[in-house]
C-alpha cells in the first residue's frame, strides 16, 4: 500500500493496542549510478528503497521498530515489536513526540526535469566528463574514477497528535578523478559537481578541472619546517568544519565533549567569521523544511561576527537546557536514533577573491589538500596534526607545488586567527561549506 494509508493504519492499530501516542517516519529513495572507464560503462546501478521507522509510548516508555514492507501484517509486526522493545527500557528513556501546530517554511527541493532525464543522457554526460579529463592536460595518463549519480528522496512524518509532513528532493552528483604522470611521479586530482538543475552541469568543465588539479601538483617537494602565513583553500576549510562541527552540538557540550560550554554570547572567533546552519539553502545538499523529529527548520547564525550565538539542539538536548530545539535532530538512517546534526553548515564568504588574498599575503603557503582528518584530529580539544599539500606563495603568486608536509594547530585557535574570508564559497558533498580563508600563521612541519 502507499505510505499515507500505511501511516494511517499503523497509527490506528498502535492506539488500539494501548500506545498512548506514536509516530510513523517514512523514507523512500531512488538511486542511479554509472561509472565510466575507458569510454565504456564499467559499473551501473538503478535501485529503489523504502522503509518505515515506528516509535510510540507504551506504559511511559518509548519503543522502536522498523520494516521495509508497507503491508497490514507489517503494521501488526511494528506494533508488537515496539511494545516488546519498550518493555526492555526504563522510563528515563521516554521520548516526547512533537505536536502539530507550527508553520513550516516553503522549500522546493524537487526538480521535475531531472526526473525526466533518460539513462542514455546520463551515460553520455559521464563519458563526456571522462573524455574531457583525459584530454584536459598533456600529463594525464589515466582515470582513477568517473562517476555520475542521480538521487531522489522523499520523507514523510505522521503522528497521533495530527502531525503530517512531507518533503521530496532530488539531485545529480558528478565525481571525477584524473591521474597525472611525469616519469615515475604520479599525482591524482579530483573534482565534483552537485546540484539539481541539469542545465547548470557542464561535464566538460568538470572533467577538465580534475585534470588541471592533478597536473598542477606534479613536481611537488617538501619545504623547511616553520611558521608560515597560510591561505586555506575552500575545500580544506570546509573539511575542517565537517570534522569539528560537533563542538557546536548541545548534546556534546552537555557531556563535556566540547570546549564551548558556557560561551554563548562570547567572542570565540575573529570578527570576520560567521558560521551559519541553513536548512533552507536553495539546492543545498542538506536542505529540508523539517528535521527528523518534525521540528520546523530555519536559517540561523551559530557564530556571527565571531560571537557564539547558539548551540545546535535536538529536542532531548533542548529539554535539558530549557530552550526550544533549533531543528537539528536527525536520523542517520531508518534504524538510527535521533542525534544532533548540521544541515548546510558553512562559513560565510567575504568580498574578495582567493587571488586577492594571496596577493595581500605576499609570502606563505596555499594549502589545497589535507588528509588524515579523522585520525589526526581530536574533536574535543580541537587539536589537529594533518598531512597536507599545496603551493608556495611568492610575491603574492603561486609557485612551487608542496608535498610531504604536516600542518598542526587547534580548531578553536584557527577560528580566532582567520583574518579574511574570500568570495569562493565551496560546498562538500556532505553539505559543509567554506570559502578560502587567510590565516595569520600556522605551524608547518616539512624537511
Amino acid at each position: 500500500m502507499d505510505y499515507k494509508n500505511f501511516q494511517k493504519i499503523l497509527i490506528e492499530k498502535a492506539l488500539a493496542a494501548g500506545f498512548s501516542d506514536c509516530e510513523v517516519y517514512y523514507k523512500g529513495s531512488k538511486h542511479f549510478e554509472v561509472m565510466i572507464m575507458e569510454g565504456e560503462v564499467s559499473d551501473y546501478e538503478n535501485s529503489a528503497l523504502q522503509g518505515i521507522s515506528f516509535r510510540g509510548t507504551w506504559q511511559g516508555r518509548t519503543g522502536y521498530a522498523y520494516t521495509e514492507k508497507l503491508t497490514e501484517p507489517a503494521a501488526d509486526y511494528l506494533v508488537a515489536a515496539a511494545k516488546e522493545h519498550a518493555e526492555l527500557l526504563s522510563e528515563s528513556e521516554w521520548e516526547e513526540l512533537y505536536h502539530a501546530g507550527d508553520v513550516y517554511p516553503a522549500l522546493e527541493g524537487e526538480n521535475k526535469a531531472l526526473e525526466r532525464l533518460t539513462t542514455e543522457e546520463k551515460i553520455l554526460a559521464a563519458k563526456k566528463m571522462e573524455h574531457a579529463a583525459l584530454k584536459g592536460e598533456d600529463s594525464i595518463a589515466s582515470m582513477d574514477y568517473c562517476v555520475l549519480d542521480t538521487d531522489w528522496m522523499e520523507t514523510a512524518i505522521a503522528n497521533s497528535y495530527g502531525l503530517s509532513l512531507y518533503h521530496a528532493k532530488n539531485s545529480v552528483t558528478a565525481y571525477v578523478c584524473a591521474i597525472a604522470k611525469d616519469g615515475e611521479e604520479v599525482k591524482t586530482g579530483s573534482y565534483f559537481w552537485k546540484g539539481n538543475d541539469w542545465k547548470q552541469f557542464d561535464p566538460v568543465a568538470t572533467g577538465r578541472k580534475a585534470a588541471q588539479i592533478a597536473a598542477s601538483h606534479l613536481g611537488a617537494a617538501p619545504i623547511a619546517s616553520g611558521k608560515y602565513k597560510v591561505v586555506l583553500d575552500g575545500p580544506v576549510m570546509a573539511n575542517f568544519l565537517g570534522v569539528f562541527c560537533g563542538v557546536f552540538f548541545a548534546e556534546n557540550i552537555q557531556k563535556g565533549f566540547s570546549m564551548l560550554g558556557g560561551k554563548v554570547g562570547e567572542q570565540i572567533a575573529a570578527d570576520c567569521v560567521t558560521l551559519r546552519d541553513d536548512p533552507l539553502l536553495p539546492e543545498g545538499y542538506a536542505s529540508t523544511p523539517f528535521d527528523s523529529e518534525g521540528v520546523p527548520c530555519y536559517n540561523k547564525a551559530v557564530v556571527e561576527n565571531g560571537v557564539l550565538k547558539t548551540y545546535l539542539y535536538n529536542r532531548k538536548a533542548a529539554r535539558k537546557d530549557g530552550v526550544p530545539s533549533t531543528g537539528n535532530g536527525f536520523k542517520a538512517g531508518l534504524t538510527a536514533p535521533i542525534k544532533t546534526a548540521v544541515t548546510n553548515f558553512y562559513l560565510a564568504p567575504g568580498q574578495r577573491s582567493q587571488e586577492e588574498l594571496l596577493a595581500d599575503m605576499g609570502e606563505g603557503i596555499l594549502i589545497t589538500d589535507i588528509t588524515g582528518l579523522h585520525a589526526g584530529a581530536n574533536t574535543v580539544s580541537g587539536d589537529f596534526s594533518l598531512s597536507a599539500e599545496g603551493f608556495l606563495v611568492t610575491d603574492g603568486k603561486l609557485g612551487q607545488a608542496v608535498e610531504q608536509i604536516t600542518v598542526a594547530g587547534n580548531f578553536y585557535e584557527l577560528l580566532k586567527n582567520i583574518t579574511e574570508a574570500a568570495n569562493d564559497l565551496y560546498f562538500t558533498s556532505g553539505g559543509k561549506g567554506a570559502p578560502s580563508v587567510r590565516v595569520r600563521e600556522m605551524d608547518i612541519a616539512g624537511k
